[in-house]
């Protein structure tokens, strides 16, 4: 019994540890989603767990001229970022500005103080909903170890 509470609390750490460092963004592309474009409204988007190599949040707003119509295409890609990836100034508020050859700009948009930082509202970065696994483990421990000893 006190081997399996131990590989248990082993594994619920892990599983802790793995939650207070894993960020979540919103990840979608107003291409074909157009509730991904700016006012961006995070009800009808989800949050995505990223990769534990993703540490960040990025929003891309990227924009090309299209002659024949004489105007502006502006897309919204949102999406977790890698370590490699540069948080402007104001947690992500200012962002690096890119121009192409033919008549497109680029802005990356970088973040990760909190989940869903890549949107205009965001929410606590931490345990989020699993939460209750912390109260869970204590009462099992409470109630497994007298059991042991």
């Amino acid at each position: 019994r006190f081997f399996l509470a131990v590989i248990v609390s082993v594994g619920v750490g892990f599983l802790l540890l793995e939650q207070g460092v894993a960020i979540k963004c919103f990840n979608c592309n107003s291409a074909h989603q157009p509730d991904c474009a700016d006012w961006f409204d995070n009800v009808t988007q989800h949050l995505v767990e990223c990769f534990s190599w993703q540490t960040k949040c990025r929003k891309v707003v990227q924009e090309a001229w299209i002659e024949e119509n004489q105007h502006w295409d502006v897309r919204y890609i949102r999406q977790c970022a890698g370590d490699d990836s540069y948080v402007g100034g104001m947690q992500g508020r200012f962002c690096l500005e890119r121009y192409g050859t033919t008549n497109v700009r680029m802005r990356y948009c970088h973040c990760d103080n909190q989940d869903g930082c890549n949107s205009a509202h965001t929410s606590f970065r931490g345990f989020g909903g699993n939460i209750w696994i912390l109260p869970a483990l204590v009462t099992f421990m409470a109630v497994l170890i007298p059991n042991i000893v």
